[in-house]
């Protein structure tokens, strides 16, 4: 079952000014300008405690039905995936470990078989939904901000 793509970028649209706005007070940069129902994605751009570099690739495809899939990408954003391109304190495999990334799920590859997609948004162990863009690029900006280093 699939979100249609319509729907999915008018969620997205919804959504960006609220992320546009927390980037803007982090000091994070947004980059939606590709935006479309044919490219569903766009990215942050982070900077980790070491004063690295990250760049986060969020594909929108099927949301909000289903979380967005999360990727680390190069400055060029040919590249994605390796372990050079995430930052320390996730998976070794690389992932965002976290309901709100696709990628997590094992049907898309990631270490849980114990989550289903369609409760993504169901609150975490801390009773917290993470269950829109702007949540769930604060918490990764959290994380990478307190991160060190990177995965490989």
């Amino acid at each position: 079952m699939s979100a249609p793509a319509a729907l999915s970028l008018e969620a997205v649209r919804e959504e960006l000014p609220a992320v546009a706005a927390y980037a803007a007070a982090a000091g994070l940069a947004v980059d939606a300008n590709a935006l479309s129902e044919s490219i569903l994605r766009f990215h942050v751009a982070f900077r980790n405690a070491a004063g690295e570099n990250f760049t986060a690739e969020f594909d929108c495809r099927d949301y909000p039905m289903y979380p967005p899939t999360i990727e680390f990408v190069d400055a060029s954003r040919t590249t994605r995936g390796t372990l050079a391109l995430y930052p320390a304190g996730f998976h070794g495999m690389p992932c965002v470990c976290a309901r709100y990334n696709r990628k997590a799920y094992s049907e898309r590859g990631g270490p849980h078989g114990d989550w289903r997609l369609v409760d993504w948004q169901l609150p975490t162990g801390n009773g917290v939904a993470l269950d829109t863009l702007t949540m769930i690029v604060s918490d990764l900006h959290s994380k990478i901000s307190h991160s060190t280093g990177r995965l490989g």
